[in-house]
């Protein structure tokens, strides 16, 4: 077959769609498939087929496309929120951009989110099959990050709307856990028959592999290493991991934080760092390329977020054999079991989220519990050819469909 992967976020980057999409494309090739990646450029300025080095730039179809649309808005929906409004023009260029670039030759197009789920659905070949992923919930974090602050105003009734079409519009939408599948189902009223789920994979044993040659170097002051590897941004929740640091310094102080990861948030959570005094505990590493090295340098993982569908971060500590501390959020529930395979921990609480990390500083069995556990648990559960046989019979099936 040929498979085109698509997605309206930015690709390549470093991060849990990407990590996903390079999975899927290899196992599928492995398989003897043709698979092409299209995404947004990470400059922002073009739709690319990564894989053919094609693209089209947004600016030529936006300053076409932007008069008339907000003349639209003007005249049509003078009470639209200019967030809204921007949103619908940036999937129109998607949609354009994506069209002209040429999806017509593909067996299989499978969308990676909402947005381009819904500009496929528009655009598409009528025979040709349409099948999403979606890898978390946009609402949600719209939420956290305050662009939406109540239910029924504009901006809300419009996520509403892109999470609802996004999970209808394709033959099959894949879900990467059952926490997912009951929100579309209970909160964005889509059709049951409609969702499937399918766990992540990872390509485990050249990951393992690689783990292995990297050396662990103990550190001269005998500190332990918490490592934070996520995007700074509110809903990853970091500041809270920083108020329980606070706690933490308090009884003992040999320990280091190292965050991994840029974002909008950066110097939110330095300045908060310098009020808590905890300069001396906490380094923001920002974006890395070698974030298998800082796990292995590390002896605790912890992801504090308040928003999380099913976490690579949280699998790529499981293999590693790290003691992993996270939220009771979202999918998260589904990779760890407390107390046997890592700890869960209430979201935005910092007491709860001090008291497990120092439960784990002070008893280095249950350390070594957790990494026993984990490891055994990702071993059987995270090789990726689980997820890619159950995707490629998805395919089959909804091309026999189209038949």
């Amino acid at each position: 077959m040929r498979i085109l992967l698509a997605t309206f976020w930015v690709l390549p980057h470093v991060g849990g769609v990407n990590t996903y999409l390079q999975v899927l494309k290899k196992g599928l090739e492995e398989r003897g498939h043709k698979v092409d990646i299209l995404g947004t450029h990470p400059g922002m300025n073009h739709v690319h087929l990564i894989t053919d080095n094609r693209r089209v730039k947004k600016q030529d179809i936006l300053f076409t496309l932007n008069d008339t649309m907000v003349d639209y808005f003007q005249q049509e929906l003078p009470g639209v929120d200019n967030w809204v409004s921007h949103r619908y023009i940036e999937r129109q260029v998607f949609e354009l951009a994506s069209a002209l670039i040429g999806i017509n030759d593909y067996d299989v197009i499978h969308t990676q989110d909402v947005i381009s789920t819904r500009t496929f659905s528009r655009i598409i070949p009528k025979k040709t099959p349409l099948v999403a992923t979606i890898h978390g919930l946009l609402m949600d974090e719209f939420f956290t990050t305050g662009e939406i602050t109540q239910e029924d105003s504009m901006r809300w009734k419009y996520s509403f709307v892109e999470e609802h079409l996004g999970a209808s519009s394709a033959a099959v939408t894949i879900l990467p856990t059952e926490w997912l599948r009951r929100e579309h189902i209970n909160r964005f009223f889509v059709s049951p028959e409609k969702l499937t789920v399918i766990p992540y994979g990872l390509n485990t044993e050249p990951y393992i592999r690689e783990a292995e040659a990297i050396e662990r170097t103990p550190r001269t002051d005998g500190k332990m290493v918490i490592i934070c590897p996520a995007r700074l941004v509110p809903y990853k929740g970091q500041r809270y991991l920083l108020e329980a640091l606070a706690e933490l310094i308090k009884v003992r102080d040999d320990f280091v934080c190292r965050f991994a990861g840029g974002g909008q948030q950066r110097a939110e959570l330095e300045q908060i760092t310098q009020q808590l005094n905890l300069q001396n505990h906490v380094q923001f590493l920002g974006n890395r390329n070698d974030i298998l090295y800082l796990l292995k340098q590390a002896d605790l993982f912890v992801l504090p977020s308040l928003v999380e569908n099913h976490s690579l971060a949280v699998m790529e500590a499981q293999l590693l054999e790290l003691p992993v501390i996270t939220t009771r959020v979202g999918g998260n529930t589904e990779l760890v079991t407390h107390l046997h395979t890592g700890i869960l921990v209430e979201p935005r609480n910092s007491q709860e989220l001090y008291q497990a990390i120092l439960m784990l500083m002070n008893d280095p069995d249950l350390r070594n519990k957790l990494c026993i556990n984990s490891k055994k648990w990702a071993r059987k559960y995270w090789h990726p050819n689980r997820m890619v046989e159950r995707t490629l019979d998805v395919y089959k099936e909804v091309m026999d469909k189209y038949k």
